[in-house]
């Protein structure tokens, strides 16, 4: 008997969405395997859940319904639906004649291109990309108290709107220092944020101003001169990051790439600046040195670089003197914090010894 699409295990969807970029919550179970949002809209929360029994996807972060894995290929990759099915026949070796073997076959491994060969697209503009000015530059309380200037404020064009009591941060084009390509906000009621998800995009109007996050890096349509000029970046994983180091610094070489899913492209853009040195200063995504947490952020950062290795040098901020709280940033913690951990970073192969 032949196998069709309708058939596929949890295990083979597993495997599949792993060959598609996203990885599994350990939160999943029998019920509802859980995945980052990577996929989906370029997110980085575990909010992509597809139910078992229905064998359907649904983001709580941004998408909303998808659908089956069909439609979630026609949702990421704007497929056909020819072109999603066929897809998913290729890999798990699908055909109308019966299969020599049950299961799946081994991930088939995508050739891609030298780093120096991607092209960037350009992302486009929104309509009325301009929406965040119609809410209030004000100092922000919350942020404020995270060592946050209301002149940062100013400078990076960052607004609050009192009425969803969400921060709204203006998202703008690497290339062009003032086209918006998008607008994200963060939520500070603790409800919205425990249930929709800190950092979402904004909708105003009906209209949702995501975009995606992977062909862009937050802070260098800013930034970008003081990066060329002394060949050096900072890499932090979220926008508040970038805004502490612009309060604390007036030559600030800091971007973020919004998550801790470091793509190709963004690697290629700030390759293409010429730079000498990258500073990974991600999140500190574990509680106890060596256990299974800590060796599974360690393995993902290293991993996420390996491509670039050979091209530049590379540092890792890596908190093994515990100054910092679980999932704080680098930044989180002040200037003095900061520099001793800047200090004392490590290079990425010694990472692995660590």
């Amino acid at each position: 008997m032949a196998m069709e699409i309708k058939d596929l295990t949890n295990k083979q969807v597993i495997n599949f969405m792993e060959y598609l970029g996203s990885d599994l919550s350990p939160k999943s179970n029998d019920k509802q395997l859980i995945f980052n949002t990577c996929l989906c809209h370029n997110g980085d929360s575990y909010k992509l859940f597809y139910y078992t029994e229905n064998k359907t996807f649904h983001c709580y972060s941004s998408c909303g319904h998808i659908g089956s894995l069909i439609d979630l290929l026609i949702h990421i990759n704007k497929y056909e639906f020819k072109d999603a099915v066929s897809e998913i026949k290729d890999f798990f070796d699908i055909s109308n004649q019966p299969m020599l073997r049950k299961g799946f076959r081994v991930k088939k491994k995508v050739k891609q291109d030298d780093i120096k060969d991607i092209q960037i697209e350009l992302l486009p503009t929104p309509k009325k990309p301009y929406v965040y000015k119609t809410f209030q530059q004000v100092p922000i309380k919350e942020w404020e108290l995270e060592n946050i200037s209301f002149e940062v404020l100013k400078a990076y064009q960052i607004y609050y709107n009192p009425y969803e009591n969400q921060i709204i941060i203006p998202h703008f084009c690497w290339h062009d220092k003032e086209r918006p390509v998008g607008i994200r906000v963060r939520n500070l009621d603790e409800d919205k944020a425990k249930n929709f998800g800190k950092y979402i995009p904004l909708w105003y109007d009906n209209k949702c101003y995501n975009h995606r996050l992977s062909l862009n890096l937050y802070g260098l349509n800013i930034n970008k001169e003081i990066i060329k000029k002394c060949k050096k970046v900072i890499v932090f994983e979220g926008e508040k990051s970038v805004l502490q180091m612009a309060t604390i610094y007036k030559n600030n070489p800091s971007i973020a790439i919004c998550g801790s899913n470091f793509s190709r492209e963004q690697k290629k853009i700030l390759i293409d600046l010429g730079i000498k040195e990258l500073i990974i200063a991600f999140d500190r995504q574990f509680k106890i040195e060596g256990d299974e947490e800590y060796i599974t952020w360690r393995n993902k950062i290293y991993k996420s670089v390996q491509d670039i290795k050979d091209k530049i040098s590379i540092s890792v901020i890596w908190d093994k003197d515990n100054l910092l709280e679980y999932k704080d940033s680098p930044s989180d913690s002040g200037k003095h914090v900061f520099e001793k951990l800047l200090k004392n970073r490590i290079d990425i192969d010694s990472l692995m010894k660590s």
